[in-house]
């Protein structure tokens, strides 16, 4: 491990200690700020329907060489549940199940668990030095699912086992194991990060060890009058400025490459070369909508014609939230950001009836004249449980957004680069600068009431991401 860990056994009178160490070096007091880093290992189920809710704590942070380390963790359901410890120094421990205490590993739903449990005869304890421990845990409903007894060795003449390989590979392991599952295996992930030492926890600032990617999509063009929209284009030019995302980690689609092969190849790129300790941000400008609770993003579709919206989704121009967030979930980077300039309400107000010629609704008209439909996939908010997300959306579920030629594309796009360029010095306070200026422009400008910009960011990613001034 990246640090000292001891676990000291009590049988009657005896005391037998286990310790291992290594000679990995740390920076002062908590260890250096990339140790610190929220970098998270396992993938999220992005599955709400067998998604085991796991909660994982410990019970004392930040802690000192010496202090014991007591974790507690609950799940939603019955399964049957491991717990790690990763190091910086890249060795992977498994810490339960264990030859001392649950063996079977089971829990039940809704149940706090603790390790070590109260009956336990062995204590965790903290030995220095200082450092960033990753406690992890994962769940499954029938047991050896993913990762098998097999995949552990021995840990030495102890009752504990390691996993051989790096977190690389187990990351890769826990990806493709767990994407085999049948529908009818659920399993969870969480993370907690601990750490040790006797200073203050550093603060993290981005560094070169990480980089920031950008996949920049618009889903319209000529066929919905946008021939004058540079929205990605605007998008892309301020993060290289302002946020020093470097040329080759940006990918934009416009017409006609913005269509679902497009999308897919770019969410691909992501996939494939975005690492754990990195951020994404994915900006998407064009339609969306709600039809009766359920949402959906509309991808160019390359003609004019109008064509219901059961034939929209069979030819994979509409995609739900649920199918893009699977696309999301695939990409190993543990903080994402998505940036959604469009109609989150298609379905329920039809569109915004407007006599502005420069004012562009993000309505598509669907044929009105095939039977309504209801889409199989029910829309359902992030499942945040591995990865830190946040979501910056033009407008509520229930409204319509819109771009306007005199802004050169999308209203709420404009004044959130606007914000950025005038010196906000994060994408939080860029996105409540340019929710100001928004509002304004809907009121005085327009003389219309204005859909109200959303922010969901329950990590704080957005508060997070600053930029160069």
């Amino acid at each position: 491990m990246s640090r000292l860990f001891g676990f000291f056994m009590f049988i009657g009178i005896a005391v037998v200690g286990l310790i291992y160490a290594t000679g990995v070096g740390h920076g002062q007091y908590f260890g250096k700020s990339k140790d610190w880093k929220d970098i998270y290992i396992l993938p999220t189920n992005p599955n709400p329907q067998n998604n085991i809710k796991i909660t994982l704590s410990a019970e004392k942070q930040p802690l000192k060489p010496g202090d014991e380390l007591n974790l507690t963790f609950t799940a939603d359901r019955e399964c049957y549940l491991t717990l790690m410890d990763i190091g910086t120094s890249g060795k992977i421990l498994r810490l339960w199940p264990n030859d001392y205490s649950g063996q079977d590993n089971r829990i039940d739903p809704n149940s706090p668990r603790s390790f070590p449990s109260p009956g336990d005869k062995f204590r965790y304890r903290i030995a220095g030095p200082d450092g960033t421990e990753r406690l992890i845990a994962y769940a499954t409903s029938e047991k050896g699912k993913i990762l098998s007894e097999q995949e552990f060795l021995k840990f030495k003449d102890t009752g504990f086992k390691e996993y051989p390989g790096s977190a690389k590979d187990l990351a890769i392991h826990f990806q493709r194991s767990s994407e085999a599952l049948g529908s009818n295996i659920s399993w969870g992930t969480a993370q907690v990060n601990v750490c040790i030492g006797s200073g203050p926890p550093p603060v993290v600032e981005n560094t070169q060890t990480s980089k920031v990617y950008l996949l920049a999509i618009a889903g319209h063009g000529k066929f919905d009058d946008r021939p004058y929209d540079n929205t990605v284009d605007r998008i892309a030019e301020t993060l290289q400025s302002k946020a020093g995302v470097q040329q080759s980690n940006i990918r934009m689609f416009k017409e006609p490459e913005s269509d679902y092969k497009g999308f897919s190849s770019g969410m691909q790129w992501l996939a494939s070369s975005a690492q754990p300790e990195d951020t994404v941000v994915i900006y998407f400008s064009g339609h969306g909508g709600n039809l009766k609770g359920e949402g959906y993003l509309v991808l160019y579709p390359g003609h004019q014609k109008r064509m219901s919206l059961q034939e929209h989704f069979r030819k994979k121009i509409c995609l739900t939230k649920n199918e893009f967030g699977e696309f999301i979930k695939k990409i190993p980077a543990r903080k994402k950001i998505l940036i959604v300039d469009s109609c989150h309400s298609r379905a329920i107000t039809k569109g915004m009836q407007t006599d502005d010629g420069e004012l562009i609704s993000d309505y598509w008209p669907w044929d009105e004249s095939k039977e309504e439909w209801t889409l199989s996939d029910k829309s359902s908010p992030p499942n945040y449980g591995n990865d830190h997300e946040a979501l910056l959306a033009s407008a509520r579920k229930h409204e319509s957004s819109a771009s306007h030629k005199r802004l050169n594309g999308g209203i709420f796009t404009f004044f959130l680069v606007q914000a950025i360029n005038q010196g906000s010095p994060n994408l939080e306070e860029a996105f409540n600068t340019s929710t100001k200026g928004t509002l304004e422009f809907w009121r005085n400008v327009l003389k219309k009431q204005p859909p109200t910009p959303c922010l969901v960011d329950p990590h704080g990613v957005t508060r997070d991401f600053r930029f160069q001034n």
